[in-house]
């Protein structure tokens, strides 16, 4: 990650988190179109063109998106998914916190433990490597599932967003939920 810190390789015990490469395109493109993964994360009607991802992914290869970052997560050196993240490590106020966002792009591996591995192995590598003391995410209410498993992981749920995401013309409500350093590292650092 630029200005704050430099993801390289983060691994779990299933999955490893590396950079996000211009590689990556191609499944990328795949996964930002495909109705099954779309409606969890940006909607069915935000799919995007080859040339979109193309530009997507430059921005966190050249690190011209300041305080993003991209990991793709692999389970036996094959893609299957990624994690986003958002920081702003130059501000004194915010630079103690990430916001992160999942997805696990290959339908036949959801409800594997892929996702629960990816998340606990960034919030082990963020919690024990970096300054970054809070850690969150927005997931929509109605994505039960995903808000399941970062209940598993260790965030917590600290309040609704009323109408916080539009997606496909719908507003949804979203939980604000967070994993804070000193109580994840006591409950999962082992």
């Amino acid at each position: 990650m630029s200005a704050g810190f430099k993801v390289s390789r983060i691994a779990g015990v299933r999955t490893v988190l590396r950079p996000i490469k211009m590689a990556d395109v191609d499944h990328m493109t795949r996964w930002l179109n495909d109705p099954r993964v779309m409606p969890y994360w940006g909607g069915l009607s935000e799919t995007r063109t080859r040339a979109q991802t193309v530009k997507w992914v430059r921005r966190f290869v050249t690190g011209k998106g300041p305080g993003l970052a991209c990991v793709v997560i692999q389970e036996d050196n094959t893609p299957v998914g990624f994690i986003e993240m958002a920081y702003d490590a130059g501000d004194a106020n915010y630079g103690h916190k990430v916001e992160v966002d999942i997805c696990i792009g290959e339908p036949a591996r959801w409800d594997s433990g892929l996702g629960t591995d990816a998340m606990t192995a960034l919030l082990r590598w963020l919690f024990t490597s970096t300054d970054i003391v809070r850690v969150f995410l927005q997931p929509r209410v109605v994505n039960a599932r995903a808000v399941h498993v970062y209940e598993k992981v260790g965030f917590k749920r600290e309040g609704i967003i009323k109408k916080g995401e539009k997606v496909d013309g719908v507003l949804y409500d979203c939980a604000m939920m967070a994993a804070l350093r000193d109580e994840w590292l006591a409950e999962f650092g082992r």
